[in-house]
């Protein structure tokens, strides 16, 4: 019988109508309600119940007016056109209220007898469904009042919130962390040949691979593999399990309304995200997946596969018909072996594999115009099945890949797109791994051009596919993009370049390899903090990060890192229900924020819970920290309170004085206000000046400018034309005090015409102090800096050991004529970069408000960028060894102290622990650099700076010479530059010279050291100088939420640190501001010999001991740099091959001159053109 079988209906909840007072109910009728009865469908159902003999009815004047009743009446259409049954029943004890029980037709059920496409009932059944109470007690006939309504008193399901173990809603950082452990199954993937390659990985016994994989790392590249090789369905993530009152399941989804009765199943991405922790070694991962695979090609998808054979010009040969058999189902050809005991020799069988490359066709992006103009349908486009796997890094990661597959692989075949030489896609065929940055692969993509000439003549199908872009004649195995999480912040209608144009590519699996998917997912810290003591008054307080630590993470931070997570699994990954289309037939779009985004200020329910739990474990891949924590070294983080010297607080008041000067002139209204709103790029610079004061600040405010603002203050005091209050009246004529105190100081003069930070050297040579003092005095200690004692070095290097010369050299008056000589260099060098801003005049410096000035240095900054560029590479100019014999007057004169208590702490942490441990000090402005690499030359100390202003083959030699050659002990790195997978792992000590906002931004520099191959333990020092700016800042950084550390985007932005510039205060000066210039200065712990250090009396070229990009060999000389350099630039295309060894062969070697021939295991290059 063709009709309804009403036993398909799910009994879903009901419905409670109070009070039913206003049907037409007789006291006859009352026990007849006591029963369930039935209500009758309407005319839109041509079709009877089956099975329906049982069921007793309602009559038609009650059914009328219970479906004329408020409660449901938008539901009554649903009723007719067969979507719901409903029965109804009152109580004998409690007549006044009535319970209707609703039953839904399954949308997977007589979808030709009852249409679903009518948006009107759609909309009714939601509604519907957000009302039903489920109760079991309601459904059973209980008509009490339901727990969990609505205002109007509508019973509404509920569904359990998201809650952990201790009650408290789980936050999306948690959820991402308790991701099941990566568990992969050999007995899940079919094929035989992955098997065995997942086989190989788990037991780290890989062909090629010179590293033993961790267990971890071994179950991760597995699982990576899994999901590559075996299709794998879920149920669709938008349904949630849910029993019926009867107790069967039923599948609902609670944004469209939908029940079903089976569930829908998808497809999962071939693909996701490698989200291991930092430092855990996720490119030895991927390296270990390409390996175990490439003897595995690409296969042809299942949507472009035909069992039609491929049409020949001329009958083939059975040994080609055998080939094109084998390439085109995709058989590991490339895996025979010759060995001598063989009678057989596959030379002529992997030609003709070679002649028979499988393709197949599809439909081109490119569409070429016809002779009238008008565009003809695209042309079909051979797409190439290859062993290749892309793979696209930061730029300044790409000589890092190398390094890693040199360190880790030989076998190899790497393609690295150097330089722009058009490519061939036949390259691509023969290659195991195409290398390249994220800009060079933007910069490759966008060649595809539109194949017609001027005059709008049509190319011929040859020329046409020559035009086209080389990766797109590839089908690459994989596509592996490191640090991709910047995909997250894609949308439909606005891509990036780089997801543009992986979009062209045929792709088979899609990979990101990230520590932090979104911002906010950056994981779980774990570190004990501990205390120590600094210089006398300081103190050293933990980080506030001891044991475990988990980051809070706020409701508007969670909903933008689901957005991101969302584009990536929508538009990246093509993950399925996320990625459906409208215009496709038979399913349905989703969107992804209806469904796993909670609404504004409510929690997330047990439906999003379940969705975006099984979103997470279908993409990611992760091990919880807990198994992997006891391998990743420990990390002992430290506060470093340190008192300043006179020199630190005179410069921190005189900012301070300034600020006041402006607000009390200007009466905190006017424009020339540091903080009126149209004053925001200048009080973004004083912000700055006044951070980088915190380690030194002496260079800034001339002594012209801090009179010119004391006169300025002095005479409208003496007007008072202007009415203060007496607070204001206080803190100017402090201002007036401490200005005064400022333009006298003779040290405070020095760090501003010098534009260097003064030091003090006691037992000077040749009682000559005065000549090569920065302060115009004679006396011992002397006042000097870095650059005049790395001159006084470089001009006694000859005699450094022969005494009667260097007497002679003392006694004459060309020694100190040699100190005055550089001392008016010194200031020269100054003005003259002053001068030289481009128009031939000193550049002005603004002035607001009671002459007040943002404190801007306005030279030597051209000079410090040359020396950043040039680090480490100064001649060596130090003096003999320690052990050797060294001239008298010098064997004595050391550094004794600076004018910054940060540097001098600093200097003293570097020289007593570089021998033992390389260290990384993180900086935030180029003149710091400057001033501590200035002082470190003097020292002797080998050291890099790794600026934002150096080339990326420049960046990245740095980062190999300062984890290969032990010689250098300090790398100055920016904090900007701090992300993206740099691995420096032979450090092991960390300062951050200023206390850093944002955590994640902290978390990655230290995660640059932190690294599943380092040995030690990592130690990091945040220095703050008390009574600073750093101290507001670092309280801030504990207090604030996620959410407000999101919407920081500049210190400014924070209420509380805003509000202490605001209100800058005077600080106490150290001695009341009476004393001598040497007890102004931060002395060392332990002073330091100027002469004394190792060094030898060969001047080295500047680029002596770098590790060349091509390999671990040093460069000797310059001339052999410049060789190296040479050969770099002959080479339009890397294509190397590693060789076993006893170490890693270089990437960049010199092309194999057979390039047509394909690498066999076991085989020279044999074979012809492809």
């Amino acid at each position: 019988m063709d009709g309804i079988d009403v036993r398909e209906y799910i009994p879903v909840g009901c419905l409670v109508i109070d009070p039913v007072s206003h049907l037409p109910l007789q006291d006859a009728s009352l026990p007849e309600l006591d029963q369930w009865r039935y209500f009758h469908l309407g005319d839109r159902v041509r079709h009877e119940y089956r099975h329906h003999d049982a069921l007793i009815f309602l009559s038609l004047e009650l059914q009328a007016h219970l479906l004329s009743s408020p409660r449901l009446a938008q539901y009554s259409k649903l009723l007719r056109s067969g979507w719901i049954q409903m029965s109804f029943k009152t109580s004998l004890e409690t007549r006044s209220r009535g319970t209707v029980r609703v039953h839904v037709l399954p949308d997977d059920r007589y979808n030709r007898l009852v249409p679903r496409t009518d948006r009107a009932l759609l909309k009714a059944r939601l509604a519907l469904m957000k009302e039903l109470d489920r109760s079991r007690s309601t459904w059973q006939g209980a008509t009490e009042i339901p727990t969990c309504t609505t205002s109007l008193g509508i019973s509404t399901p509920h569904f359990a919130a998201d809650e952990g173990s201790d009650g408290k809603e789980q936050s999306l950082l948690q959820l991402f962390n308790s991701i099941d452990s990566p568990d992969p199954r050999l007995g899940d993937v079919e094929d035989i040949n992955c098997r065995d390659a997942m086989f190989s990985l788990l037991e780290s016994r890989i062909p090629g691979l010179k590293t033993t994989l961790y267990p971890y790392q071994r179950r991760s590249a597995a699982l990576m593999l899994q999901r590559e090789a075996q299709t794998r369905q879920v149920i669709d993530p938008r349904l949630v399990k849910v029993q019926d009152q009867r107790g069967a399941s039923y599948y609902y989804d609670a944004v469209a309304g939908t029940c079903l009765r089976e569930p829908r199943y998808y497809d999962l991405p071939c693909g996701g995200i490698l989200a291991e922790e930092m430092g855990s070694g996720k490119t030895l991962m991927c390296l270990a997946l390409v390996l175990a695979t490439k003897h595995l090609p690409s296969r042809i998808p299942d949507t472009h596969w035909t069992y039609s054979p491929k049409v020949r010009r001329r009958i083939g040969s059975l040994a080609d018909m055998a080939a094109a058999c084998i390439t085109r189902n995709s058989v590991p050809y490339v895996a025979i072996e010759q060995t001598e005991q063989s009678d057989f020799n596959y030379t002529m069988c992997l030609r003709a594999i070679r002649r028979n490359p499988a393709t197949y066709a599809v439909s081109s992006t490119v569409t070429p115009k016809s002779r009238r103009g008008d565009f003809e349908p695209p042309p079909l486009t051979d797409v190439y099945l290859s062993h290749a796997s892309l793979i696209i890094v930061p730029p300044n990661l790409v000589d890092q890949w190398k390094q890693e597959i040199a360190k880790h692989t030989c076998g190899l075949k790497v393609i690295t797109c150097d330089d722009d030489r058009y490519l061939w896609f036949r390259e691509f065929l023969e290659c195991d791994i195409v290398l390249l940055s994220s800009t060079k692969f933007e910069k490759l993509m966008s060649y595809r051009t539109t194949p017609w000439d001027g005059d709008g003549m049509s190319m011929s199908h040859q020329e046409y596919q020559r035009q086209l872009n080389p990766f797109a004649r590839i089908r690459f195995k994989r596509c592996i993009v490191d640090e991709g999480d910047k995909f997250g912040n894609a949308t439909y209608y606005n891509k990036s370049n780089l997801q543009l144009g992986i979009d062209q590519l045929e792709v088979e699996a899609r990979w990101i390899v990230t520590g932090t998917p979104s911002k906010g997912l950056f994981g779980v810290e774990e570190s004990s903090g501990s205390v120590s003591s600094s210089t006398p008054g300081a103190g050293c307080k933990p980080s506030g990060r001891g044991g475990m630590r988990m980051i809070e993470s706020s409701g508007e931070l969670e909903k933008d890192d689901l957005r991101r997570i969302g584009s990536i699994a929508q538009l990246y990954l093509k993950m399925r229900p996320w990625a459906n289309r409208k215009s496709e037939v038979g399913d349905t779009p989703a969107d992804w924020a209806a469904y796993v985004i909670p609404r504004k200020n409510s929690r997330r329910t047990a439906g999003q819970k379940e969705c975006l739990k099984a979103v997470f474990e279908s993409i990611i891949i992760r091990h919880q920290l807990s198994e992997i924590s006891s391998l990743l070294p420990a990390v002992d983080e430290k506060i470093v309170y340190l008192d300043g010297c006179f020199q630190d607080i005179l410069v921190l008041n005189l900012f301070s004085a300034m600020i006041i000067f402006n607000a009390v002139q200007s009466q905190r209204t006017d424009q020339d206000y540091f903080f009126h709103p149209r004053q925001k790029k200048a009080l973004t610079e004083l912000v700055s000046n006044l951070r980088q004061a915190s380690f030194f600040g002496g260079s800034f405010f001339a002594p012209d400018s801090i009179r010119k603002a004391v006169d300025t203050a002095s005479e409208f005091l003496k007007e008072g034309k202007v009415a203060i209050s007496a607070d204001d009246d206080i803190l100017l004529r402090q201002a007036i005090e401490l200005g005064q105190l400022a333009a006298a100081d003779t040290i405070k003069t020095a760090g501003n015409l010098f534009h260097d930070v003064p030091v003090y050297v006691k037992d000077f040579p040749g009682e000559a102090g005065f000549a090569w003092s920065v302060d115009m005095r004679n006396g011992d200690p002397v006042c000097t800096n870095s650059r005049m004692i790395y001159a006084l070095q470089k001009y006694l290097k000859p005699v450094l050991d022969a005494p009667t010369s260097l007497q002679r050299l003392l006694d004459s008056g060309s020694f100190a004529n040699e100190g005055l000589a550089e001392r008016f260099k010194g200031l020269e060098l100054q003005g003259s970069t002053a001068n030289n801003s481009g128009s031939g005049q000193r550049p002005t410096v603004q002035t607001l408000a009671g002459n007040t000035q943002l404190g801007a240095e306005t030279s030597s900054a051209h000079n410090r960028r040359a020396i950043l560029k040039a680090s480490s590479t100064s001649e060596d100019v130090s003096v003999a060894s320690e052990n050797g014999d060294i001239a008298a007057p010098l064997a004595t004169t050391q550094l004794v102290s600076t004018a910054s208590a940060k540097l001098s702490y600093l200097v003293d942490q570097i020289i007593k622990y570089q021998a033992d441990e390389q260290i990384i000090i993180f900086y935030e402005n180029d003149n710091v650099a400057y001033y501590l690499a200035g002082v470190l030359e003097t020292l002797q100390v080998q050291h890099l700076i790794y600026a934002k202003s150096l080339s990326r083959q420049r960046r990245a030699q740095y980062v190999a010479t300062f984890n290969l050659n032990p010689k250098f002990r300090v790398l100055l790195m920016d904090i900007s530059q701090a992300a993206f997978g740099l691995d420096m792992q032979s450090a092991s000590r960390i300062y951050f010279i200023n206390p850093v906002l944002n955590p994640q931004v902290e978390a990655q520099a230290i995660g640059r050291a932190r690294r599943i191959s380092q040995k030690k333990s990592v130690t990091v020092e945040t220095l703050v100088l008390r009574g600073s700016l750093e101290e507001v800042i670092l309280k801030r950084k504990g207090e604030m939420t996620p959410e407000e550390q999101r919407k920081c985007r500049s210190i400014l932005d924070d209420k509380p640190i805003y509000e202490w510039i605001l209100n800058a205060k005077i600080l106490p000066l150290p001695g009341n501001g009476a004393l001598s210039g040497p007890e102004q200065m931060a002395q060392l712990e332990v002073p330091q010999f100027i002469f004394g250090r190792s060094f030898s009396r060969a001047v080295g070229h500047p680029d002596q001991d770098l590790v060349a990009l091509d390999g671990n060999t040093r460069i000797a000389n310059g001339e052999g740099r410049a060789k190296a350099m040479s050969e770099r630039r002959k080479r339009r295309l890397s294509v190397s091959e590693d060789v076993p060894g006893d170490g890693p062969a270089a990437l960049s070697e010199p092309a194999v001159k057979r390039r047509a021939g394909v690498r066999f295991v076991g085989f020279a290059d044999v074979g012809e053109s492809a």
